[in-house]
């Protein structure tokens, strides 16, 4: 936190801010208004699904402790990818969720915007240049693109709030510390680590660079983290409990897998170019050519670094400034770059070794560059306001992309061969796909630079109308280049159950058994890559394969999915990893029907896996249903007693069908009569069964084992035990019981305090006097 000197004139923001606010609506008025959906790239797969389980969850007034559908069930706001507890996703669950996914990228570009405009407000600039800071933050490429990315976008929208409240000089020392301990809280609630570190790195830089009073304000953001950690205290602590159990955290990662989506030194060349590796904000794989910098991929998290080109002008032309914030902006940039850039030039041989962090994506800071050149632009554009600069370099800049695009146009296939060779690619397919792509490119950057060289030789004329000319201008150029990336399809095409689901939903309308994508252990399906290599072909692909979190949409659950974010526990990515090995042989039909795997889907060009046969499907995909499956919750009547999960592990390989391992910590074999039972309720949260058996028995529960769950039989507290490696069991003495299972945040007995002392903190502060609070 700043120290507090005398108070600055009041730049009250309400006006543009509502500015903001309409002309973000406008631009995305058709998912407002037409029911449309943001549905590409990680959404469908990953992003939509776990919304959905949040959602639900808070829809019902229940804590989004787990999700059923996913890896055979696994923990869900202990996850940090999913931020289920940030207070956005709980108001937003009082509306329909197809509304709600609406809704919560158009609020945080409207938040992100402001933010901007408070921040430079606060340390001095203009509001014309306020609103081209704003303006190039909220509608740079990597903004727009994180409406595909909700668990990340509320780090990108808290950012300039949170240097805000570090940086303002206004208010009592109380108030200051409780604003920016209350963004704070919001940052850890929304959980992505990424953009946690991003914000609490800004805050010590900002004291660093531009705060007098050093020792003073790192102490008080010192004591603000401190508290909005308190606050947040649920999510960290059940965090905290949740990541020693994960696979991510026992083995670790690979530094290949840390830096995979890192940003190539090529891709500097969108900060001018918003496109010159093709369109990558299209879901054609016709419409790239960049794979060699993308490590083998189509495109990085983000489709384009493009901020507008008066962001690139102004970090030339605020590279010298003193104004307040500058310095700031220089350091921030030079240091996102590095940290962003330099693991892709890591060379190969160093990829194998272990990551020391296991965090992944440094093209995460590409969120950084664009908070430092929103804050370069605004203080560019007073600067050049003030003092004219000659346009000469610029207009040459421009004519430079003019005859670049002119002679891509002239001689495509040359110059597509020359620029894939200069990125070290070396396929024809991709070098035709440069030549298409590349005139088009360069002649839009070319035309966006002029325009941007227009709006500058508007500025110095000092009429209203001609700065009100250059805005429009400004703020345009980022728009024309980046609203396209945010794709929206109709809501049908990304929510609607697709004809498989619908299958489902007849012949097992109690949810009692999984489905197999089969095609994860089937490798790549030509007919798949012809019928989904087209436009979006993200979601279609994902929907149809039932391999990824898709299926959750529709209520309908997988075991042996991709582990899209690296959160499963160990022991389901253990039994994962084992499965790929059963399905290379004949006799696996007992392993996946013990595990309630009733249905399995594959694209015709595919074989079934053991134990699974065609019942229906369409032209391109046959549904198949196991030989014979068992339900997910099931007393049993046949099962062995292992010593630990490494005897569990080889006694799976000799089960018969139905039968279970169990870790009870003894080595026996056992059998029990029928017995009977009965679900009363089932939530992700809780279970409620009654159950009858004439012998001792156990009660098989197919949801991933993990320690924080509340399970008693008639009343009484009961321990379960790792059943089939992974999943649950519970000892059933004979006669009726009811068995009541209760899914629990871990560490929620003690840090469900946290808020109520954060509260407590709050408004002792503020009802301190005020004269003890003034440093």
């Amino acid at each position: 936190m700043s120290a507090a000197p005398p108070a600055v004139p009041s730049r009250s923001p309400w006006l543009l801010a509502a500015l903001f606010a309409g002309l973000v609506i406008v631009l995305y008025a058709d998912p407002l208004v037409l029911r449309r959906n943001w549905g590409v790239r990680d959404l469908s797969a990953y992003n939509l699904p776990m919304e959905k389980s949040i959602h639900d969850a808070w829809s019902r007034g229940a804590l989004p402790v787990w999700t059923p559908e996913v890896s055979g069930g696994r923990p869900l706001a202990p996850n940090p990818n999913v931020g289920a507890l940030y207070p956005v996703r709980v108001l937003l669950s009082r509306v329909p969720f197809p509304l709600a996914m609406r809704l919560f990228p158009v609020l945080h570009w409207i938040a992100a915007g402001i933010g901007m405009l408070t921040l430079l407000l606060e340390i001095g600039r203009s509001r014309a240049a306020a609103w081209i800071g704003a303006a190039t933050y909220a509608f740079s490429g990597v903004a727009v693109a994180e409406a595909f990315f909700p668990h990340i976008l509320p780090g990108l929208t808290l950012l300039p709030w949170i240097v805000w409240a570090s940086a303002r000089r206004s208010g009592s020392a109380a108030t200051r510390l409780l604003t920016l301990s209350a963004f704070f809280a919001l940052d850890f609630l929304a959980a992505d680590v990424f953009t946690i570190a991003i914000a609490i790195g800004c805050v010590a830089l900002w004291i660093a660079l531009e705060d007098r009073a050093r020792g003073r304000s790192a102490a008080g953001a010192g004591l603000a983290i401190a508290l909005g950690a308190l606050a947040a205290a649920p999510q960290i602590v059940a965090t905290a409990l949740w990541v020693p159990l994960t696979n991510r955290a026992i083995l670790g990662i690979k530094l290949a897998d840390s830096v995979f989506f890192s940003i190539h030194p090529w891709r500097l060349l969108e900060l001018a170019v918003p496109y010159p590796f093709g369109a990558t904000w299209e879901g054609s794989a016709a419409a790239w050519w960049g794979a060699s910098i993308y490590r083998g991929r189509a495109m990085g998290i983000f489709p384009t670094l493009y901020c507008g080109a008066f962001a690139v002008i102004a970090a030339v032309v605020a590279w010298k400034s003193r104004e307040r914030g500058a310095r700031f902006s220089r350091v921030l940039l030079v240091g996102a770059l590095a940290v962003a850039v330099l693991p892709s030039l890591l060379p190969d041989r160093w990829t194998a070794i272990p990551s020391p962090l296991p965090l992944r994506n440094p093209e995460k800071l590409a969120v950084v560059v664009a908070f430092a050149l929103s804050l370069s632009a605004a203080i560019a554009f007073d600067g050049w306001r003030a003092r004219p600069r000659r346009l000469r370099w610029a207009i040459a800049v421009g004519a430079l992309l003019a005859a670049a695009a002119s002679v891509a146009a002239l001689f495509p296939e040359a110059v597509g061969r020359v620029a894939l060779a200069a990125i070290g690619g070396s396929s024809e397919r991709l070098a035709a796909i440069a030549a298409r792509r590349l005139p088009g490119a360069l002649a839009e950057g070319g035309l966006l630079w002029m325009m941007t060289v227009v709006a500058l030789d508007l500025l110095p004329r000092g009429h209203r109308r001609g700065l009100a000319a250059a805005v429009i201008l400004l703020t345009l150029v980022p728009i024309a280049s980046n609203r396209k990336i945010a794709t929206t399809l109709s809501e049908e095409e990304v929510l609607a159950p697709t004809a498989f689901a619908r299958f489902l939903a007849r012949r097992d309308p109690a949810g009692e058994y999984r489905t197999l994508g089969e095609s994860i252990f089937r490798g790549t399906s030509m007919l798949d890559f012809a019928q989904n290599s087209g436009a979006m072909a993200d979601s279609e692909s994902s929907r149809r394969s039932w391999k990824w979190f898709t299926p959750v949409l529709w209520h309908r659950g997988t075991i042996f999915n991709e582990d899209f974010d690296a959160g499963d526990l160990s022991r389901v990515d253990s039994l994962r990893t084992m499965s790929v090995f059963a399905s290379r042989f004949l006799d696996a039909d007992a392993f996946f029907g013990t595990v309630a795997l009733k249905w399995g889907i594959r694209f015709r060009d595919q074989t079934p896996v053991p134990g699974f046969h065609p019942v229906g499907g369409d032209g391109l995909q046959v549904w198949d249903e196991h030989v014979r499956a068992f339900p997910d919750i099931r007393l049993l009547e046949g099962w062995q007693e292992a010593d630990g999960s490494v005897k569990a592990l080889h006694v799976i390989t000799q089960l018969r069908a139905g039968e279970v391992v169990v870790e009870s910590g003894i080595d026996r074999q056992a059998r029990a009569r029928p017995g009977q039972w009965r679900v009363l309720e089932r939530t992700p949260e809780r279970l409620v069964v009654d159950v009858t058996s004439p012998d001792p028995s156990w009660l098989f529960v197919l949801r991933a084992w993990w320690p924080y769950r509340s399970v008693r039989i008639d009343g009484r507290p009961v321990e379960v035990v790792p059943a089939q490696l992974a999943f649950c069991a519970v000892p059933i003495p004979p006669g009726r019981h009811r068995v009541e299972w209760d899914e629990r945040l871990p560490g929620w007995e003690l840090s469900r305090y946290g808020p109520v002392l954060f509260g407590m903190i709050a408004l002792g502060l503020l009802v301190a006097p005020s004269r003890r609070l003034q440093p």
